[in-house]
């Protein structure tokens, strides 16, 4: 079946309302912190037994993408990422509707989503066997070059202090080092106790520090009955021709970013989310404007996650490498129909392959069409309700959330506990993102730094001596050194100003 006749089976057959109420269920999972579209497609894999293989992968992708789309909503609204790929949007998306800038944010937001996913989809269609082929050449060496590059990210995003970002972000690292090691089991400060000795899961502490810490936040001011002031919400996009244009290079960089990222295995939206955001800031020409509000921090965040999902769906057809968690959900639900991705999938399995390109072209449009006729207006009115109200939903909702991701009561606890940390982070003006940055990151550059070290025995010469370990290392250097040059220009050249008046 051609991709043409596959794209029209799609959109005229049952598999398009199939995929609308997985995108539904995708969006109300995104948008509300706690749930999250690994959970969605989850829910949905036992309701595609008995359906045709491709009614259920276009019901999972529209879910897939749903998710990973609704959580700018509550990111926006309420400061609380609906998803880890959402938390860079909180950092512009709630000062703009604080500003009574919602419409807009959220205009950008949806935009940025559908650029982003097609984007990714794009390259998933048209160069997705050369991709494929970069990212067989990435070992350990390149991949924790790149995870290297991503701290980076930590100096930019640690605000006014350095020192004090600095310091979270080795608290976030020593964190990622509690629990059992992976390669020699042996267990690492658990000081006997159990609730330890798994160490903690980022999804907890995320959920804790950015969801809960926000809930007792806002309790604390619980005078103030909306979280944000009434909104003059419009329906559809809140951007002009011209406004797209100036912000083009911004989408094509973030999500060319967010690809990249999405094809490196295991590494995902969170990851892409601070990276592009990091990479916006420093191409801004005013980058002070970020974090209070600038409109291109929204659409760097969004596009860039969005990216990943094309990305991350290039191993998964190519090799049967899952990309990210979800995409590994989706393997398990094609292997269940008796279909296993590998070097022959596309060959063996064309009608398949084709619904998975076509579902993530219909997805996003609708998710798209959705949101400017119906979203842009309903979510913000289903969160704009008292906070009396609204909290307890959100912080139960949370905390069961959490509970569902390995039915766990420990990570509710792990949730409460980040989420006390992060109140008294805000209290002493802590940045709280540098910490989960390194928490996201650092437990896979422990396993890949460890296995290339091992590889080379010691030695760390290959990762001058691989093209793409390279490059990543120079682009760590430049990232570094280039704001510290720009600085020393500007302090030249006011110096220079001052004595010319003198």
């Amino acid at each position: 079946m051609s991709m043409l006749s596959s794209l029209l089976s799609i959109a005229t057959g049952p598999a398009i309302i199939y995929m609308f109420a997985g995108v539904l269920l995708g969006l109300i999972f995104g948008a509300i912190p706690g749930l999250t579209a690994t959970l969605a497609v989850v829910i949905l894999i036992p309701i595609t037994y008995t359906m045709d293989v491709t009614v259920g992968m276009s019901m999972l992708i529209g879910a897939y993408v749903g998710g990973m789309s609704g959580g700018f909503v509550s990111a926006i609204m309420l400061n609380m990422p609906g998803t880890p790929s959402s938390v860079a949007t909180c950092f512009d998306g709630f000062p703009l509707a604080q500003q009574g800038k919602a419409s807009k944010a959220m205009g950008a937001g949806m935009i940025a989503n559908l650029f982003g996913t097609l984007f990714g989809w794009l390259c998933l269609l048209l160069v997705g066997p050369a991709l494929t082929r970069v990212a067989l050449s990435f070992g350990a060496f390149e991949t924790s070059a790149a995870l290297l590059f991503g701290f980076t990210a930590v100096v930019s995003l640690s605000g006014s202090n350095p020192f004090k970002g600095l310091l979270c972000a080795l608290l976030g690292l020593t964190l990622c080092l509690i629990g059992y090691d992976t390669v020699t089991g042996m267990p690492r400060a658990t000081y006997d106790l159990k609730l330890l000795e798994t160490g903690f899961s980022q999804m907890p502490v995320l959920i804790g520090l950015f969801v809960c810490s926000e809930v007792f936040s806002q309790v604390e001011e619980i005078a103030q009955k909306f979280i944000v002031p009434k909104q003059k919400m419009i329906k559809g996009v809140d951007m002009t021709f011209k406004d797209f244009v100036s912000y083009l290079p911004n989408l094509v960089r973030s999500s060319a970013i967010g690809v990249a990222i999405g094809i490196l295995p295991g590494i995902g939206g969170a990851f892409a989310n601070f990276v592009t955001y990091d990479q916006a800031r420093k191409a801004d020409k005013h980058p002070e404007t970020f974090g209070k509000g600038n409109i291109n921090g929204v659409i760097a965040a969004e596009a860039g996650n969005k990216g990943t999902i094309g990305g991350a769906l290039v191993p998964f057809v190519a090799l049967g490498i899952p990309g990210d968690i979800v995409t590994a959900v989706l393997l398990g639900g094609l292997m269940i129909k008796g279909i296993t991705p590998g070097p022959l999938f596309a060959s063996e399995h064309p009608e398949t392959v084709n619904a998975i390109y076509n579902s993530v072209l219909l997805a996003s449009l609708l998710v798209f069409v959705f949101m400017i006729f119906v979203g842009i207006r309903l979510f913000p009115y289903c969160l704009r309700i008292p906070k009396h109200v609204l909290l307890p939903i959100v912080l139960i909702f949370a905390l069961v959330g959490t509970y569902n991701l390995n039915f766990s009561t420990a990570d509710v606890w792990v949730a409460a506990l980040f989420g006390l940390v992060g109140y008294l982070m805000d209290k002493i003006r802590m940045p709280k993102t540098p910490m989960i940055i390194t928490m996201i990151l650092g437990k896979s550059f422990e396993n890949y730094l460890r296995t290339a070290m091992t590889l080379s025995g010691g030695s760390l010469l290959p990762f001058l001596t691989r093209p793409f370990a390279l490059i990543f290392i120079l682009a760590t250097v430049a990232t570094l050194l280039v704001p510290v040059a720009a600085e020393r220009r500007k302090a030249k050249k006011e110096a220079a100003v001052v004595q010319k008046v003198k």
